[in-house]
Order: C-alpha cells, then sequence, then structure tokens
C-alpha cells in the first residue's frame, strides 16, 4: 500500500509541477497577459489545498478529519500543495486519509490537465 501511495503522489507531484506554470484563460482574453490579467495556476494552490481541507473536516471520515485538524491549511507557507504532495510520497499519514486525498487530487488535477494543461501532439 505505501508504494502505492508513494507511487501515485509522485505521479501527481510531477503532474503539478507540470501544470502549475500554464496560464489561465481569462474572459476573452488569454492569461499570458495579451489583453488582460496574468494568472497561472500556480496561483490556485492555496485554494485547492484549502477546498480540500474543507471538504475533509465535514468529510465525517474520523482520519481524514483528524489529518486536516492537525494540518490546518491557514498556517501553510510556501508551496502547501506541493508540500502535501512531498509528504504523500514519504506516506505520512494513516492510510485512510493518504487514499482519501489522493483520490480528490487526482481528480482535481486530470481536471486541471484537461482544460488547461497538456498541450497535444503537433501542438507548438
Amino acid at each position: 500500500m505505501a508504494d502505492d501511495v508513494s507511487q501515485r503522489a509522485s505521479r501527481l507531484s510531477r503532474l503539478w509541477s507540470e501544470l502549475a506554470m500554464r496560464h489561465v484563460a481569462l474572459g476573452s482574453s488569454c492569461g499570458c497577459g495579451a489583453g488582460g490579467v496574468s494568472l497561472q495556476l500556480v496561483d490556485f494552490e492555496l485554494d485547492i489545498v484549502e477546498y480540500l481541507e474543507d471538504q475533509g473536516l465535514r468529510s465525517g471520515v474520523v482520519e481524514v478529519e483528524k489529518f486536516f485538524r492537525a494540518r490546518p491549511t491557514s498556517e501553510a507557507t510556501g508551496l502547501p500543495l506541493q508540500t502535501l504532495l512531498e509528504d504523500l510520497e514519504r506516506d505520512e499519514f494513516p492510510a485512510e486519509a493518504s487514499e482519501w486525498v489522493l483520490t480528490r487530487l487526482e481528480r482535481t488535477l486530470k481536471s486541471f490537465a484537461e482544460l488547461h494543461g497538456r498541450r497535444q501532439q503537433g501542438e507548438s
């Protein structure tokens, strides 16, 4: 189980690193700064972790609630999503909490990849 958690977290960490610097299209202009405000997905890192924490604290799953009470996002500094993924890679959390967090992060980051992320073959 530990290898599975570690491998999944490692894949997500690589995906997030790839996605984090991508620009987000805002309205009718591109987020790259041409006619609009420049935002990157990394600007939403804290929002992602805060959303996870909020859902976790209301999940009704004891291990998940304990996990987020012990690790409040409000005290996070730096890159909270990257730090969370690195801690998951080291398999530092109870299995139930790790599985809950990984499942939601996989869904979230795959959605970002579909919407903003990976270039298709043939794109420049």
